[in-house]
């Protein structure tokens, strides 16, 4: 489940010299309305001992010190909304603000093949294998290539790769953790304004259902983003819980209509508890 297999032509022309890098326009990270979903797994060895889900959103900005970050707001497992972590993007580079007050690296979109970066809250030592350019979302994005080998094929099979503007293949704050003790973490899907951007190629699902992988609910919830009028569809018995994107409940209800209204544009997180499950998803109101 580790490593990423990305069949992609451009990179294997870009190995033998024949493709040449562009200049282009950086993709930022920090943008309203973006989404992470990513999967921690808990292991012992060989051994799976436990499964988290995680949705990650950017929400405003917060001034420290003279320093401006963009707070990153989170739930895990559908937990209620709250502020995870602190994020700054400049100059093509995106750092994360640690309790002690000090940043770590988590992405540098500057760096050349061969360069050594520090990245990550363990400053692990990435080598920059190579560098191609791939069409995400509409969007030519730089693509980072680290532990790069081939397989039987001729295929790229890298331990780790980064998406500008997405982030890693082990989730957007876990760059550079491929040698972390007790489990690891996936990058699964990146969502803008509601629209699925990526999804991970080694998995077929933006959340891991513990009981059954990539069970679907029953539960439809929509329209995404929304105007109006929010629909729930597919239970009988269930209450609503609605957090707006600094985490504060702005509705509670049992009906299956949400009247969004009265809300102002931005991100929010609808929470639908039935008698046997929990479904979280992120709206955003225009």
């Amino acid at each position: 489940m580790k490593n990423i297999k990305l069949f992609v032509l451009l990179s294997l022309m870009l190995m033998a010299g024949r493709v040449t890098i562009k200049a282009q326009d950086y993709v930022p990270f920090l943008q309203e309305g973006n989404e992470w979903n990513t999967l921690s797994v808990v292991s012992a060895g060989l051994f799976i001992e436990g499964y988290s889900n995680y949705v990650n959103w950017c929400s405003g900005d917060t001034l420290i010190g003279g320093v401006q970050y963009t707070k990153l707001m989170g739930t895990k497992d559908g937990d209620n909304p709250h502020l995870f972590t602190l994020l700054r993007e400049e100059d093509g580079k995106l750092w994360v603000r640690l309790n002690n007050q000090t940043e770590r690296l988590l992405y540098d979109f500057n760096a050349n093949v061969g360069d050594t970066l520090r990245i990550g809250y363990f400053e692990e030592e990435l080598i920059v294998d190579s560098i191609s350019i791939e069409q995400i979302g509409g969007i030519d994005r730089k693509m980072y290539w680290f532990g790069l080998e081939y397989g039987f094929i001729g295929e790229p099979n890298a331990i780790e790769t980064w998406i500008e503007g997405i982030g890693s293949n082990f989730g957007l704050l876990y760059s550079g953790t491929e040698d972390i003790v007790g489990g690891y973490n996936v990058g699964l899907c990146f969502h803008q304004n509601g629209d699925l951007i990526w999804q991970n190629p080694e998995y077929g699902y933006c959340t891991y259902d513990v009981v059954e992988e990539n069970k679907d609910s029953e539960i439809s919830i929509y329209p995404n983003p929304v105007k109006d009028i929010v629909i729930i569809e597919g239970v009988e018995a269930f209450k609503v819980h609605v957090f707006n994107s600094l985490g504060q409940l702005v509705k509670e209800t049992q009906d299956g209509i949400l009247d969004f209204s009265d809300q102002n544009s931005g991100t929010y997180i609808i929470k639908v508890i039935t008698p046997s499950e929990t479904i979280t998803k992120q709206i955003i109101k225009k």
